[in-house]
């Protein structure tokens, strides 16, 4: 009895999450489908911006995801995050830039020598 009460507690518990998970090919498929707009893919994103995929836990109100870019991109990039008031600290081989804007706050992950990039997003 104990087993079949523990079976059932397991699958109601994994049965309440409610991660959504997107994909979009690239920048112009997101904005057409009014990704930014829902306030879960960072708000500045390379125009090169590809492979783009966003996990938000709408219980938690939290996000994350990543995107691929052309690496040559990058200094314009993180010059347009540091204009939008981005904090940049580095974690041995990555970039991290934080940046809070309409409230939410979020943690861009950009490892120098890859052109790929991962962010977090908490909503305040």
């Amino acid at each position: 009895m104990r087993s079949v009460f523990a079976i059932l507690t397991i699958l109601a518990l994994t049965g309440c999450s409610d991660v959504v998970t997107s994909r979009f090919p690239d920048l112009a498929e997101a904005k057409s489908q009014g990704a930014l707009e829902r306030g879960w893919l960072p708000p500045l994103l390379p125009d090169s911006a590809r492979a783009i995929v966003e996990r938000n836990n709408l219980d938690l109100n939290t996000g994350m995801g990543s995107f691929a870019y052309d690496l040559s991109e990058r200094p314009a990039y993180t010059e347009k995050l540091s204009r939008a008031g981005a904090v940049s600290r580095v974690e041995g081989e990555t970039d991290i830039l934080t940046v809070t804007t309409n409230g939410s706050r979020w943690e861009i992950r950009l490892p120098r020598a890859s052109g790929s990039a991962q962010w977090s997003v908490t909503q305040l």
